[in-house]
């Protein structure tokens, strides 16, 4: 689990690192989005259970590596959400 999180960091930095000339991706159809908030949702319970796996066996490094990626994907999974479906009540 620690080995994959890894390489969706270095895939993640490899992304952020190509050139400005490249194309942009095209958006995502709303489906697709729905798809990837259902996989993001997935990975970031599953990095959960590591975060605590880590924290368990008194390992800083690992816990501070799935900090970061919880972060990361906490974000993208908030950009596909509303606040209400995220169930923050909005007046």
């Amino acid at each position: 689990m620690i080995e994959s999180a890894r390489q969706v960091i270095e895939g993640s930095q490899a992304a952020q690192a190509r050139p400005a000339a490249a194309p942009a991706p095209e958006p995502l159809s709303a489906e697709a989005l729905s798809d990837a908030s259902d996989l993001l949702g997935d990975i970031s319970d599953n990095l959960l259970v590591a975060y605590h796996l880590a924290q368990h066996d008194g390992d800083p490094l690992t816990v501070a590596l799935i900090e970061k990626v919880l972060f990361h994907v906490g974000r993208r999974l908030a950009r596909g959400m509303s606040p209400a479906d995220a169930g923050i009540p909005c007046h």
